[in-house]
């Protein structure tokens, strides 16, 4: 029986391992299964922060655009605004000013008594 006694003990021990790697199995299936959510994510993640950078850059060149445009309008502003005064404008004025120095210095010497 002493042989039988070791074969005994030498499948005791073998059925211990082999229920020992079973649970390291399921151990390393649930780790796996783990990892692969994460590595999704990450993935996610990663598509993520490029579409926040591409919309970023985008935000930029708007940016400058418009700034651009801005300015440009801006200009175009100021030149219609500082118009200088044609020839025909400046007589209009001169005759204007005269009539009313004329008229002004009239009536102060007593004009139409």
């Amino acid at each position: 029986m002493n042989g039988d006694d070791g074969a005994y003990d030498r499948g005791v021990a073998a059925g211990e391992i082999a229920q020992r790697l079973a649970g390291h199995d399921e151990h390393l299936a649930k780790i796996n299964g783990s990892m692969d959510r994460v590595a999704d994510r990450l993935d996610t993640l990663v598509l993520a922060v490029q579409r926040l950078g591409d919309a970023m850059a985008a935000d930029r060149a708007t940016v400058v655009t418009t700034a651009s445009a801005l300015k440009d309008a801006d200009e175009a502003r100021r030149a219609t605004d500082v118009r200088h005064w044609t020839p025909f404008q400046r007589g209009i004025a001169v005759l204007g000013a005269a009539a009313a120095i004329a008229t002004v210095i009239y009536y102060a010497l007593g004009g139409r008594t």
